[in-house]
C-alpha cells in the first residue's frame, strides 16, 4: 500500500513536471515522465518513469489519476514522441501493445514491445545505429523506423521498415520514388493519421530548405513528400501549425483556426485557401443573428408583460 502511494505520487508529479524528461539529442525521442501516450478509448494514460538503470512502466487513469498497474522493466525506456508538444505514440492500432524505445544514445538502439494487459514484453529489438520510432502498420506487422546519420547528426535520416513478423530489418528505405534527389531532413512539427490509421502525414520544419509533409503509406511501406510554399527564412512559427484530415483533404491550418492551404491526398497538388472560404465570417454572422433574435425576444416579453400589467384603483 506504502509503495502504491509512493509510486502515485511520483506520477502525478511527472505528469505535473514541465518540460518532460526526453532522451538527449536535438528533439523528443523516447519521454520519461510527461503525459505518455493515451489509450484508445481515452481511460487510461501510459507513462514511463525513469527507474536508474530500469524503467517503471504505469498505467494511470485519466479522471482520478489513480495507478492502475505498475510494472518494472529492465533497461531505460521511454515513450516515444516524435514531435514538440505532441502526443505520445508506439500504440498499437488494436490497443494490445505498446512500442517502447531505449533513452540512450550510442551504437546500438533498443525497442521493446509490451502488452498493455500485463505489460510482459513480448518482443525486444536492438538495431545497430540510431533509431528512432515513426509509425506502425494497422495491422501491427509492421513498425517504421527514423533512421539518423548518427548521434551528432539528427537533421539527416532516412525512413526504414521492419517487418516484426519476421523479426528483420527490411533493406532499402522508405522513400518518394517519384522524387528520388529528395533529402530527408529537418524537424518534425506536428502529425495527424487517417481514420484507418494507414496514413499518417507529418509536418517537418526544414531550415534551409522548403518545410514539407512526408505521407507515409503503413500499409503499403510508400511514401509521398510534398514541398510547402513557405518563403520566410523563419521557419520556427511552423511550431503553431497543425494538420486536420477531411476526407480527400489535408488542411493545414494554424492552432487560432486561420486557414493556411490544403493539401490533395489524390493528387498531392496544395493549394491556398481563400479568407471567404474559411467559415470565420459565417461564424460571426450567425452569432451576431443570434444575439439579434434574442434580444427580440427579450422585447416581445417585456412588451407582453407591459400589456398584461394590471393597475388597481385608487
Amino acid at each position: 500500500m506504502v509503495r502504491r502511494l509512493g509510486l502515485c505520487l511520483i506520477v502525478l508529479g511527472a505528469l505535473a513536471a514541465a518540460p518532460a524528461a526526453f532522451a538527449g539529442g536535438p528533439q523528443p525521442m523516447a519521454q520519461q515522465g510527461g503525459l505518455g501516450t493515451l489509450s484508445n478509448d481515452g481511460s487510461v494514460r501510459f507513462v514511463a518513469l525513469g527507474a536508474g538503470t530500469s524503467t517503471v512502466l504505469a498505467k494511470i487513469g485519466v479522471k482520478d489519476g489513480s495507478v492502475h498497474k505498475s510494472q518494472n522493466l529492465i533497461g531505460s525506456f521511454g515513450i516515444p514522441v516524435l514531435a514538440y508538444g505532441g502526443a505520445g505514440e508506439g500504440l498499437f492500432r488494436d490497443g494490445s501493445m505498446l512500442v517502447l524505445q531505449s533513452t540512450a544514445l550510442g551504437k546500438t538502439t533498443d525497442f521493446q514491445i509490451v502488452s498493455t494487459r500485463d505489460f510482459a514484453t513480448r518482443d525486444w529489438i536492438t538495431l545497430d545505429g540510431t533509431f528512432t520510432f515513426d509509425a506502425l502498420s494497422p495491422d501491427g506487422k509492421r513498425l517504421y523506423l527514423i533512421q539518423h546519420r548518427s548521434v551528432n547528426d539528427f537533421q539527416h535520416y532516412v525512413v526504414r521498415s521492419f517487418d516484426l513478423t519476421a523479426h528483420r530489418l527490411l533493406p532499402g528505405r522508405i522513400a518518394d520514388r517519384t522524387q528520388k534527389s529528395w533529402v530527408m531532413q529537418g524537424w518534425a512539427m506536428t502529425r495527424t493519421t487517417s481514420v484507418d490509421g494507414r496514413w499518417v502525414y507529418t509536418l517537418y520544419q526544414n531550415p534551409g530548405g522548403y518545410p514539407f509533409i512526408h505521407a507515409l503509406d503503413t500499409s503499403r511501406g510508400v511514401a509521398h513528400c510534398i514541398g510547402l510554399p513557405w518563403t520566410a527564412s523563419d521557419q520556427s512559427p511552423m511550431a503553431k501549425l497543425v494538420l486536420s484530415l477531411h476526407g480527400k483533404t489535408l488542411a493545414v491550418h494554424w492552432r487560432s483556426g486561420k486557414a493556411w492551404l490544403n493539401l490533395n491526398t489524390t493528387t498531392w497538388k496544395t493549394s491556398p485557401v481563400r479568407a471567404s472560404s474559411f467559415p470565420w465570417l459565417w461564424l460571426v454572422v450567425g452569432l451576431a443573428a443570434a444575439a439579434a433574435l434574442a434580444a427580440a425576444g427579450g422585447m416581445a416579453r417585456r412588451r407582453r408583460a407591459a400589456g398584461t400589467l394590471r393597475v388597481s384603483p385608487a
